[in-house]
């Protein structure tokens, strides 16, 4: 039986069926809903999301209003809107071009072979901990140009921000646990790494970041060290995600696993349908401008609203047989990485590693047998904290 769309929904512990029956419930009877215990408005059906997202004249992301101050703001693409919002991420785009993916490919294929040789002695390995966690780490500290020795910095922040759960993200309390999370690592970026580009640039983002000019000015340091905060922890955490839950989602449906040892051309699409099926973040967040009507109910004005991207992408209206996996599904609108002006800028990055990295565990693994997992307790993820599998080399 399924609990009463106005009841709190379960947790993703049992890998989600609970959640997508409580969701599918909540699509049907109340697909937007204001949440009593986080005061904050849910968003569940794909068409109500889609607008909420690419609608930023009435759905702002400048959350800093609203929630308690962070430190974490100016600089922050992820709170701005037009037009600072289009003159940063213009500057930040440059290291996301098809060209400097193409040329940033072999890095990655060097980084999956090192992470797969220092378990080649084992016949069991736990993929969020020997890939899926350090692999985005070390892709986006190399886009970023945070140098091997300094990296401790950034497993010390990761580490703490995995450590946070919390249901409602204007909490105090939650805000300051991830205030004092970023510190360490706001502290290095700002004496070490950005004073160190700015004296010397280098191919790499902080570099173009040091020195862009926006409306003919440059950023200062408190700019640059938020808006590399943002890209070190949405491009390691969101990737993380995605691998843990793609070798997770490919072991439960080892036919279509076998399709892809067949058949590497089905890689893009199968990564498509993983984000689809299981997506890294299960929400997105907005501010209302204006009091606005969805989907029949009236939402004030300066009001959070979270978008379920879960149960936007197993959405029934716009997905057939949404709970099915389909690596074969022939469209795939899929909203893991948002839509609108607020698209993930690192998405394309994020794909290119799952791919780099499953074609390498096909090649070097015959067979994946699953041993066991834990979740991570987290409403800011979901994603396995611990996936193991037996594995067999040719």
């Amino acid at each position: 039986m399924v609990d009463p769309p106005n009841a709190a929904p379960p947790f993703f512990a049992d890998g989600g069926p609970a959640l997508y029956a409580w969701m599918r419930n909540a699509r049907d009877n109340t697909p937007v809903m204001f949440d009593e215990a986080s005061q904050t408005w849910k968003v569940y059906r794909y068409e109500d999301a889609h607008r909420v997202l690419s609608d930023w004249q009435v759905f702002s992301n400048d959350m800093c209003r609203i929630m308690p101050e962070h430190g974490f703001t100016r600089g922050n693409l992820s709170t701005m809107d037009p037009p600072e919002h289009k003159q940063l991420r213009g500057v930040i785009a440059q290291g996301f071009t098809p060209r400097a993916l193409a040329d940033l490919a072999p890095r990655i294929e060097r980084i999956v072979g090192e992470l797969l040789d220092a378990v080649e002695d084992r016949t069991e390995i736990d993929i969020t901990r020997d890939l899926s966690y350090q692999l985005p780490l070390n892709v986006i500290a190399e886009v970023i140009g945070v140098p091997r020795g300094d990296r401790g910095v950034l497993y010390r922040t990761a580490d703490a921000q995995l450590a946070l759960t919390c249901e409602n993200p204007a909490d105090p309390d939650f805000v300051g646990g991830v205030q004092k999370a970023m510190g360490e690592l706001q502290s290095y970026l700002g004496q070490e790494l950005v004073p160190a580009r700015r004296r010397d640039p280098q191919d790499d983002l902080v570099s173009k970041l040091a020195t862009a000019s926006l409306d003919d000015r440059s950023l200062d340091d408190e700019e640059v060290v938020n808006f590399t905060v943002l890209l070190l922890l949405a491009g390691h955490l969101t990737t993380m995600s995605l691998l843990g839950n793609m070798m997770l989602t490919l072991s439960e449906h080892p036919g279509q696993l076998a399709e892809l040892r067949a058949d590497r051309s089905l890689v893009p699409g199968a990564v498509e349908e993983v984000l689809r099926y299981r997506p890294p973040v299960p929400e997105g967040g907005r501010v209302t401008n204006v009091e606005v009507e969805l989907a029949g109910a009236t939402i004030p004005a300066d009001r959070l609203v979270l978008v379920s991207l879960i149960s936007a992408n197993r959405d029934e209206r716009e997905f057939p047989d949404p709970d099915r996996f389909d690596i074969h599904r022939p469209a795939n609108p899929q909203l893991a990485f948002t839509t609108g002006i607020h698209y993930c800028l690192g998405a394309h990055l994020a794909r290119l590693e799952a791919k780099i990295a499953l074609n390498a565990v096909l090649d070097r693994y015959t067979d994946l047998t699953f041993t066991g997992m834990q979740w991570y307790e987290s409403y800011s993820l979901c994603n396995p904290k611990r996936l193991t599998f037996e594995v067999r080399r040719p």
